[in-house]
């Protein structure tokens, strides 16, 4: 349990944490303002909410960028785009900030500016690293709780796809066959209209992967 000691100067009063270690939470003028203080720590501590305040003055960007190195678990390619949202959108904009300070608004308004020069997908991704890495903060016991999640951002775009019919699909192969050097090529988009390949698998793509037979 913390304690409230008295000091020199003019009988100030100074708190000690709850593991006895001194603490900068001092200069209150009446030992009443001090175990009114003290109270609300013990219950922080009762309810499994209190956060050391030392523990708490780590920076945004510090934190994200080590967030980030944890990430082992990652393919190298996702890590790389982990590392430069963090790099270029996360660590200019929130880095300063002590990640006890962080508050829901600077989150959201950190988000509500990205839609000036990102689309509603790019924002959605952007957004969605900064409460993933604050949640191992508050799983660490430096914050109280996420200040990130549940943000407003903007609606995703939705896209209209658009299927050709069968007679489209044979003229397009026959216009593609028809241009100069484009012999066998409209065979390629009878392909892939009908088997759904990708352009990767069709690529790769060799007469011994045929069974004729089948």
């Amino acid at each position: 349990m913390g304690s409230v000691t008295t000091y020199d100067a003019s009988g100030g009063r100074r708190y000690r944490k709850p593991d006895h270690s001194q603490t900068d939470k001092r200069g209150f003028r009446t030992r009443r303002d001090a175990e009114l203080f003290l109270a609300s720590v013990e219950v922080a501590k009762n309810s499994g909410r209190y956060i050391d305040p030392t523990r708490a003055r780590v920076s945004i960007g510090d934190w994200m960028n080590k967030w980030v190195e944890t990430r082992t678990d990652l393919r190298r390619s996702t890590f790389d785009r982990l590392e430069g949202v963090v790099r270029l959108h996360i660590v200019p904009s929130l880095g300063a900030i002590a990640i006890g300070d962080m508050t829901r608004f600077d989150a959201q308004l950190w988000a509500s500016k990205l839609t000036a020069t990102q689309s509603p997908d790019s924002v959605r991704k952007i957004v969605n690293l900064l409460p993933a890495g604050l949640q191992l903060a508050v799983d660490d016991g430096r914050r109280p709780v996420n200040a990130a999640v549940r943000l407003n951002l903007p609606r995703q775009s939705k896209s209209h796809k658009k299927f050709l019919t069968h007679e489209q699909v044979a003229a397009l192969a026959e216009a593609v066959e028809a241009k100069p050097a484009g012999e066998g090529f409209g065979l390629l988009i009878l392909v892939l209209a009908y088997t759904g390949l990708r352009w990767g698998e069709l690529s790769g793509l060799r007469m011994c992967d045929l069974d004729f037979r089948r």
